[in-house]
């Protein structure tokens, strides 16, 4: 999905970000990021996370290895996603973290908060 806000004073800020969620095995979701997680667009990036991590899902991997922007607003969006598999204690990790994620979760300590792996294939074996 695409999101264009309104313009301001004439200029127009073009954010691009997408979100697809997809069952590896029962119960098994990897949500696939992609873009900017920005503020234009962290409500779609909230709404595909909450769509995930809930019942009856049993394990839900977070691929932004295609995220090419997180601004603070998009660490929000993977803390809200670590807090809601907390809350329903369905297990959660990112999966393909570059620089672009990574260096935020770093500058703000909370890389380790996460289980962070390579690939997906990785993480099943692993969890």
């Amino acid at each position: 999905m695409t999101s264009q806000p309104e313009p301001r004073d004439g200029d127009m800020i073009k954010t691009t970000f997408a979100a697809v969620t997809e069952e590896l095995e029962p119960g098994v979701l990897l949500v696939r990021m992609s873009g900017e997680i920005d503020i234009a667009s962290t409500e779609f990036a909230a709404e595909a996370i909450r769509a995930a991590v809930a019942p009856p899902a049993r394990l839900v991997l977070i691929d932004v290895s295609a995220v090419t922007f997180c601004s603070s607003a998009g660490l929000g969006n993977l803390v809200e996603a670590r807090n809601l598999a907390g809350r329903h204690n369905i297990p959660l990790a990112l999966v393909g973290v570059g620089r672009p994620v990574d260096r935020p979760l770093t500058v703000t300590g909370l890389g380790g908060q996460f289980r962070i792996y390579g690939t997906a294939a990785e993480a099943l074996a692993d969890l």
